[in-house]
């Protein structure tokens, strides 16, 4: 017997709900949404390769079925899943919410990660048995000894198997455990090397060709490179990207693979840095801002997932304002949030989804001499997004989904003008 962790291939296009609803919320929390749904249009939130499976931009765990892959898989979904009908481009989509969760992971033979879920996982045989579709009850062994609902969706063998008879595209499998015996190997381990070259394909692929590469400040392990692209029709912006902190796993939460990740940020495309002159030129403080993010958040044990803000703090305010993050109490009222430079009025940055011709870009599989390891965590490629101090204030005290609303209501290209106007004033 195998049991697969489910979810979409990274070239996929990405969809999103076209408005914020509570109750999408309440997706794969085991409880029925019938009775609150109502069917609404999705939108493409990046461009990718068509797909039968899709992810949300906004709720990047949640999946979504073309009505094809639902009619072929609808058996073994029959009283597991609620398929909550959508629509995109015209044709009918489900998201898919999760009724079926099991208490089935045998605690002593797996092996945990310290900030919740495994490092390796043992199923209890008898009560996976026919069960085709699931989440599991995780337990967070840092924060709470109460168990909590996986992130992660477990399919069977038989799932997988008719998937790939049917043809159906775009799902990704990866084995989470096999009933046969098989000699332990650690996966994803503390310390693991990028491969440069695996690295600078994909950099080139996604943002741009690599202009050079301004070296690290110094010799000490994970001391960041920053790579520059040329603009490009596609990509027409000076992107920097951080190449050094994904040898370092960092700190996720149970059953996310983003533990391995760089930083990536747009500039405008005459911002013209180079490893010369950085220093010199208008926007060189992001080169130093990023080196900063990359060894005092996310190598100090930060969680650095997608839409989280990181004001531009001391290091004592910072902490103290993480902890409300997770809170959702408010920016705490003692704390500075001060402009990165003397030039700018920027104070904080969110990590937001790739720009959406670089949706790809998301995340790179882990590759050793060549070969896509199984069951290695991908490295993932975090945008960050530059704030103003009234943006920031605003994300704390009314919300994450206020605030992306105020900054898209002209667009995602706007977004990422660098003189854009404070969408909070």
């Amino acid at each position: 017997m195998k049991v697969w962790k489910l979810s979409e291939d990274s070239v996929n296009q990405l969809l999103d709900f076209t408005e914020v609803r509570g109750v999408n919320e309440g997706i794969n929390k085991g409880n029925s949404l019938a009775k609150l749904w109502n069917e609404v249009e999705m939108i493409t939130y990046s461009e990718g390769e068509s797909a039968d499976i899709y992810s949300i931009a906004s709720q990047v765990t949640d999946l979504v079925l073309k009505e094809r892959a639902a009619n072929i898989l609808s058996d073994l979904l029959k009283d597991k899943v609620e398929l909550l009908p959508v629509h995109h481009n015209k044709e009918k989509y489900y998201v898919m919410n999760i009724l079926n969760i099991l208490d089935c992971v045998d605690i002593d033979q797996s092996i945990p990660s310290k900030y919740g879920g495994f490092k390796k996982f043992v199923f209890e045989e008898n009560e996976i048995q026919n069960q085709h579709i699931f989440k599991t009850l995780s337990y967070n062994y840092e924060i709470q000894n109460e168990p909590f609902i996986s992130s992660q969706t477990f399919v069977s063998d038989e799932f997988k198997q008719r998937v790939e008879e049917a043809g159906l595209q775009g799902f990704r499998f990866r084995l989470a455990w096999s009933s046969e015996p098989e000699a332990y190997v650690e996966r994803n381990p503390r310390i693991r090397v990028t491969d440069r070259q695996d690295a600078e394909t994909h950099i080139s692929t996604f943002y741009g060709p690599i202009h050079n590469m301004i070296p690290a400040e110094s010799n000490d392990a994970g001391d960041p490179e920053i790579y520059i692209t040329e603009p490009t029709p596609a990509v027409p912006y000076q992107t920097l990207v951080s190449f050094g902190n994904s040898y370092f796993r960092g700190v996720t939460p149970a059953s996310l693979d983003t533990g391995y990740a760089e930083i990536v940020m747009h500039l405008p495309a005459d911002a013209q840095l180079t490893k010369e002159n950085w220093e010199n030129r208008p926007l060189g403080w992001v080169v130093s801002m990023m080196r900063h993010f990359v060894k005092e958040i996310m190598q100090r044990g930060y969680f650095t997932g997608q839409w989280l803000v990181f004001p531009n703090q001391s290091e004592e305010d910072l902490a103290d304002t993480y902890r409300e993050m997770f809170s959702e109490t408010g920016v705490p009222a003692h704390t500075k949030t001060l402009p990165y430079d003397d030039s700018t009025t920027y104070c904080g940055v969110m990590i937001v989804p790739p720009l959406p011709q670089c949706s790809g870009a998301l995340n790179m599989p882990y590759r050793d001499e060549g070969k896509e390891m199984e069951g290695e965590w991908p490295i993932y490629f975090h945008t960050l997004l530059p704030l103003y101090r009234e943006e920031i204030i605003h994300f704390f005290e009314k919300g994450r989904d206020s605030l992306i609303s105020k900054l898209m209501a002209n667009g995602v290209e706007a977004v990422y003008q660098w003189d854009r106007k404070n969408s909070c004033l």
